[in-house]
This record gives C-alpha cells, sequence and structure tokens, in this order.
C-alpha cells in the first residue's frame, strides 16, 4: 500500500483476503480520487463496496468534504448517511421502479421514494443498481448539525465476481437550488390540478326548476342553488335583496 493511500484508507478490501486484481484496482481509484481532491475540485468522491452475502455496506473512499457534511468519520459514515435520508429519487429513462414515478421536463422518468418506504426495499434497489451497472439518483438529506441538502448521486457499480464483492465508485454533487426550484414547480401543479379538479364540479348542464330555481344532484336529489354551489365549490353566501326586488317587495310609503 503506497504512502498517499496508506494515510486515509480505513476499508476492508486492501488489507482482507481479497484478489490482488481488485486490491489494485482500489488503488487506482483511490489515489485519482486523492489527487481530484487536491485540486479542489467540489465534487464530492467516494468508493462503496458491499459483499453479495452480507447486507452492510461500507466505504472504502470517502471526500473530506463528504465527512465534513455528516460531521463524522469514514468508519462511520454509511450508517449515518443512510439515517439522513428524507427521500430518494431515481432517475432512470427506463428499468423497474419501486415507486411514486413522474416526469420532468427533460422527458426523464423519476421515481420518488421516502425514507419510511426505503428501508422496506433497500436490497431490491440494491439489487437494480447491480443490475444495470450504474447508479444516477438525488437524495434529499438532513444531516444533524445543518440544513437540509440535496445531493445528486452518480456511480457505476462493478461486481468482481471472483472476490463476489460489488464496489460503487462515483460523485456526489450538492443541487439544493434546483431541487428547490423543481420542489416549488411541483407544489405549483398540485395547486393548479386542485383548483382545476374544483371548477371541473360546476362545468356542464345544470338541471334547474324553471319556478323555484332548485337544482338536481347527481343523485336525482333537489336542492336550494345556494347548497348546490356551496357543496360543490369553496362559494359562500351572504344574503342581500337587488334594487329591483326591493322596489317590488318594500316599496317605499306614499307621502
Amino acid at each position: 500500500m503506497n504512502q498517499m493511500i496508506e494515510s486515509k484508507y480505513v476499508g476492508r478490501i486492501l488489507t482482507g483476503n481479497y484478489s490482488q486484481d481488485i486490491k489494485n484496482w482500489i488503488k487506482e481509484c483511490i489515489d485519482s480520487f486523492i489527487l481530484f481532491e487536491r485540486t479542489g475540485n467540489p465534487a464530492i468522491f467516494y468508493l462503496a463496496a458491499w459483499e453479495d452475502e452480507q447486507k452492510t455496506m461500507w466505504y472504502e473512499y470517502a471526500s473530506k468534504g463528504f465527512l465534513d457534511l455528516f460531521a463524522c468519520d469514514i468508519r462511520g459514515l454509511a450508517e449515518v448517511f443512510r439515517a439522513s435520508i428524507i427521500d430518494r429519487r431515481i432517475i432512470q429513462p427506463r428499468g423497474h421502479f419501486f415507486g411514486y414515478k413522474y416526469q420532468d421536463i427533460d422527458g426523464n422518468t423519476k421515481e420518488i421514494i421516502p425514507q419510511k418506504e426505503l428501508e422496506g426495499i433497500r436490497e431490491e434497489l440494491r439489487g437494480s443498481s447491480k443490475k444495470m451497472g450504474i447508479i444516477e439518483a438525488v437524495y434529499k438529506i438532513q444531516p444533524a448539525h445543518s440544513q437540509p441538502v440535496w445531493l445528486k448521486d452518480q456511480a457505476i457499480v462493478e461486481t468482481r465476481k471472483q472476490d463476489n464483492i460489488c464496489v460503487s465508485s462515483g460523485c456526489l454533487t450538492v443541487v439544493s437550488k434546483e431541487m428547490e426550484a423543481e420542489e416549488e414547480r411541483e407544489k405549483l401543479v398540485v395547486e393548479l390540478q386542485n383548483a382545476m379538479a374544483k371548477v371541473k364540479k360546476l362545468n356542464g348542464m345544470l338541471p334547474i326548476c324553471a319556478w323555484c330555481k332548485n337544482i338536481r344532484d347527481d343523485k336525482g336529489y333537489w336542492s336550494q342553488i345556494e347548497t348546490y354551489i356551496r357543496d360543490h365549490s369553496e362559494a359562500d353566501f351572504s344574503h342581500s335583496i337587488c334594487p329591483d326586488c326591493a322596489k317590488k317587495h318594500h316599496p317605499e310609503p306614499d307621502h
């Protein structure tokens, strides 16, 4: 193990019972990430791994920015990161989905998985990533000592059958401004859809009595127009009297 890696390494592969092939590859990856980090690149690089028989994932490498964000060391990073996820949005043009899906303005299909649902399908998500060979997702996280942050995760997943191990090499970028704008757009869309649904309730032909002006509803019952509109909209009524009715029903006395 060279000196550059030795000062930062706390993973398992380089010191474990794995093939020299995977150890050489891990060394090259970590060396590259350390060099990128020294250039001041804002991207947050990481190297995560897990064994097929085990459910536990660990980090072979994590940029300083990653550790600073969660105020922890690399040994506890996987657990702290997992516990901080508020929701996860999978960016996946085609394939298998697990939660609520929607289309963004670029035509990509995205899926929103809240934290409470993420726990139950974590292994299935990991298996899907392994099969596809890529991960592209956005996480909303809540660090213990800061405001919520959106992180975009882009990674390549490699399966080393000889060692029965999977390694995800990727980078995280902060996309809070973009995702907050998207959340606002989604909120406006929902509000517009709700408004349109309320308007539609009063669309079409209304059967109204030519004499008493009562309205027949969908179930065949007749009700006053005020009652019908109040039940099918957010409008309410305050009763008054128009000038013509005032003259007809409350004429001024003759002097």
